[in-house]
């Protein structure tokens, strides 16, 4: 085998300095036009965010660490972290976090607390170099072990029925995993939950589309929709597993994931788990010489073209600009969420050293998420544009705990408290709005009366939304509000189970629904009733706790805990909107590799750059370009990145060799470029 120093750039033999740079200008330039791959969605995002500001997500990634760890802390609802050593599912004493911050569901009183929050806050702090090893075997107060399941799961109690909630336990204990190898409590954790998903897979066949997989009865779950980027989560977490085990049947059922994946025709994003499914498909094609449709996932997270309407927003809302967050893109019900932005792109910035052709465009995405994610926090925003400002500027002082979410069309939904049956009787159901689901059944008189107290947010105007499914045309069902039933929906003989009624009005209202020709017994389900409240100067920041009576703010910790995925990712440079990303940092694998950094210039002219390059020697090179840039070097060089373009710099021992070895640059036996 032998060895490729030649792949240095050669000695120009030309006369001025200019000459020089211009050579190395162009052969750039044209290097990266050759490898980029412009990808559809991020194509529609400005190159240079609109009223671009960066806030200084290390800090604000520190600050929340430094916040929610302390059990010092006083202060209404403080501190937000409590010791738990109930030892309900396992002989582990661990620590909690609420949801939300004034969480009702989730206190020490409760003893409740979510898997992904709790995780994710670990994995937030060891991402910018914390150490946690204090807070790891904590966490297996989530392993579900005595009841024999074996598995991270999100909450006491689960029995499974939902996909995300159920996998991403498993994927953040993976990831935290590969961090601490010595904790000596994972390693069995980690064979068991490969093992476990593994056989789960086995079992879902080669049918994904289930809303969720029960754990007890081994049978899939369907609540009416599907989430079937389970796959995606899954061909992740098999591929991990046979790095880790060589085990080849791990390697086999990630393989079956993909291609079910390659042949998929409707995009499965539900909530959180496609992103995996782009970052497993490019580190197996770099790995494998695989050709899985790396683009094809990619798109499936930002695109918006699934059922459920999940993806990357592209645009601004009333002049403030979201490009690149990601959440509910459903017209009229846009909702951008901390926690699945910083989550997308931690999982697929790797995917730039892995497969460079998205680089790119990967860089250009992120830089707009850099920008633009400070409107998830309280200090962007003025007090009458958001739900829990009083709360955060008295107890969180640097404002390093995010909302759940921004909403275009500044909404808020509140449903009937004080539940009162008049004639008929009334049962709580399921659905996927399991807050008011209701089933009213006649009394012996084919007749129902329901009446529900809702108090009314100051706002613009109102809609009273009622959704009522199996019924008949025929039926009479009214809904009004009490005092004004000539102003009403009348279900009958309309078509759509979905009515809307505007309406203005403030304080406590009372909603009524009425039914009258049923037969004795018959039963109304109603699957929703609501009112929307449009609130003025939108868009706004809040959450679904204070709509649904989960919490007292809208705070989300569940959200906050991944912001250690941007800060981690993500350094300023000279040139205010040039960011220096590093694409190893999030990694799930933490994979053995040089400093690398992902550079993009979003300008319409070339920029230079300056950027340390340590104290020792080092070659700089370009995996984009796949050009050596500096032979041996230190301390801080210029770099100069064409318009519209980006370099991704690797910087190797300046004295040792590098290797071609099938297709791929190798020096010191650790991968410097995936792809030449």
């Amino acid at each position: 085998m032998q060895r490729q120093a030649s792949l240095n750039y050669p000695t120009p033999s030309f006369n001025t300095k200019t000459e020089v740079r211009l050579l190395l200008i162009i052969s750039l330039f044209f290097g990266c036009l050759c490898q980029a791959q412009n990808l559809p969605s991020i194509t529609k995002f400005p190159d240079f965010p609109p009223d671009y500001s960066l806030r200084d997500w290390k800090k604000t990634a520190l600050d929340y660490d430094t916040l929610v760890f302390d059990q010092n802390r006083t202060g209404k609802f403080l501190p937000l972290i409590w010791m738990d050593d109930s030892k309900k599912v396992n002989p582990s004493n661990g620590f909690g976090l609420p949801t939300y911050v004034g969480d009702s569901r989730q206190n020490p009183k409760t003893g409740l607390h979510e898997a992904i929050t709790g995780m994710a806050s670990v994995l937030n702090g060891t991402l910018l170099g914390e150490d946690k090893s204090t807070y790891v075997p904590m966490l297996a107060t989530h392993f579900h072990q005595k009841n024999g399941i074996g598995l991270y799961l999100n909450q006491v109690g689960t029995r499974g029925d939902s996909f995300w909630y159920d996998l991403l336990p498993s994927l953040l204990f993976v990831h935290l995993y590969h961090h601490y190898p010595q904790t000596s409590v994972l390693a069995e954790q980690f064979h068991l939950t490969i093992s476990t998903w593994e056989q789960i897979a086995e079992q879902l066949g080669n049918n994904f589309d289930h809303t969720g997989y029960d754990f007890y009865t081994k049978l899939p779950v369907n609540r009416g929709w599907s989430e079937a980027d389970i796959v995606a989560g899954l061909a992740c977490l098999q591929y991990i597993g046979w790095k880790k085990t060589r085990n080849q049947s791990f390697l086999e059922m990630s393989k079956k994931c993909l291609n079910w994946m390659d042949r998929r025709k409707t995009n499965p994003y539900y909530e959180c788990l496609a992103p995996y499914g782009a970052y497993v498909s490019a580190l197996y094609n770099a790995e494998r010489n695989g050709t899985h449709q790396t683009a094809k996932f990619i798109e499936w997270v930002l695109a918006g073209d699934n059922p459920r309407k999940w993806g990357a927003m592209f645009e601004s809302w009333n002049g403030i600009p979201v490009h690149g967050l990601i959440g509910s893109v459903y017209p009229n019900y846009e909702y951008a969420f901390a926690m699945n932005t910083f989550q997308a792109v931690g999982i697929m910035a790797p995917i730039a050293r892995y497969e460079d052709k998205f680089a790119r465009d990967l860089a250009k995405w992120i830089l707009n998420v850099s920008s633009n994610s400070r409107y998830f926090y309280p200090n962007a925003w003025s007090p009458e544009q958001q739900t829990s400002y009083k709360w955060a500027h008295e107890h969180d002082p640097t404002f390093c705990i995010p909302y759940e979410g921004i909403r275009k069309q500044g909404t808020i939904r509140n449903y009937p408290e004080g539940d009162r049956m008049k004639l008929g009787t009334l049962k709580l159901g399921e659905s996927t709005n399991p807050d008011k689901d209701m089933l009213l059944t006649a009394n012996h008189e084919g007749e129902v009366h329901y009446e529900g107290e809702i108090n009314l947010p100051t706002g613009m105007v109102h809609s009273l939304i009622a959704v009522i499914r199996h019924r008949k045309i025929e039926n009479e069902i009214q809904v009004f509000i009490q005092g004004n039933p000539t102003n009403q929906i009348n279900y009958l003989a309309q078509k759509s189970d979905h009515q809307k009624l505007s309406f203005k009005g403030k304080g406590m209202i009372e909603v009524v629904v009425m039914a009258k020709g049923l037969q004795p017994g018959e039963v109304i389900q109603v699957q929703d009733l609501v009112v929307e409240t449009r609130l003025p100067n939108p868009p706004h920041v809040g959450g679904d706790a204070t709509i649904h009576g989960w919490g007292e703010t809208d705070l989300g910790l569940y959200g906050g805990s991944n912001i250690g995925y941007l800060a981690a990712l993500i350094e300023p440079t000279n040139i205010e909107g040039i960011l220096a990303i590093d694409p190893v940092a999030t990694d799930i694998i933490n994979p053995d590799a040089f400093p690398t950094r992902l550079l993009y210039n979003p300008f319409p002219k070339t920029k230079t750059i300056h950027w340390n390059c340590g104290k020792h020697a080092v070659r700089v090179y370009d995996a984009l370009s796949n050009k050596t840039i500096y032979s041996s070097v230190h301390g801080s060089q210029n770099f100069e990145i064409p318009a519209k373009q980006a370099i991704m710099l690797v910087s190797t021992p300046a004295d040792k060799p590098l290797e071609r070895i099938k297709g791929q640059l190798i020096c010191e036996n650790i991968v410097v470029d995936f792809q030449l």
